[in-house]
């Protein structure tokens, strides 16, 4: 009766299935767009939860993410090279400060193209990166940086809740899974949010 209940008690959800086929690819692709685009939460998110619970497949949501990141980068690099109005609507969105552009040129001036990969270090948005790269490169060139740029916050991510989500199975607590999720990214934006402020 005990090994039963535990073991309903640390079942994937069914959610979690859903989470990490098509449907959760979709969501990780235009979440992924969203946030190269105007949006302000990291398609992370999403991520980071498919992770904790089927790593293997949460994969597939990284190489989505990156496609929707590559077309957001092309839309915000054709923007800015077309109008100022890009700049000037990267700058209204949440958690976007003006010294970010200032430290973005400063990271193309210093380190050429590879500066986009700076973003996750400099807790800047890849958006501000790509409404400044017209300068500094051309459309193709960013494109492809974008790929390894955007991947290897990715993985960092995808490893470390996949580490978590293999302890929590090892310990059968994988039901605390989602309250864990929700409290890290919490204090993740929450210590975001007091760094820039």
């Amino acid at each position: 009766m005990t090994s039963n209940s535990t073991a309903r008690h640390d079942a994937v959800p069914a959610w979690s299935v859903w989470l990490t086929r098509w449907p959760g690819s979709a969501i990780a692709f235009l979440w992924g767009f969203a946030e190269g685009t105007l949006f302000f939460i990291l398609p992370d998110v999403p991520l980071s939860l498919a992770a904790l619970y089927r790593p293997r497949r949460a994969l597939v949501q990284v190489i989505a993410i990156i496609c929707g990141a590559v077309l957001a980068g092309a839309v915000m690099f054709f923007w800015a090279s077309h109008s100022p109005s890009a700049r000037l609507a990267v700058a209204h969105v949440p958690l976007v400060r003006s010294a970010m552009f200032q430290r973005s040129e400063a990271d193309y001036a210093r380190f050429g193209i590879w500066a986009v990969s700076l973003g996750p270090i400099r807790g800047i948005p890849y958006k501000v990166y790509a409404i400044e790269a017209p300068g500094h490169c051309s459309l193709g060139t960013f494109m492809l940086v974008t790929i390894p740029a955007r991947m290897m916050r990715l993985l960092v991510v995808w490893a470390v809740f996949a580490a978590a989500g293999l302890a929590l199975r090892a310990f059968r607590c994988r039901s605390v899974a989602p309250v864990l999720h929700v409290l890290v990214w919490i204090v993740v934006y929450a210590v975001y949010w007091a760094k820039v402020r």
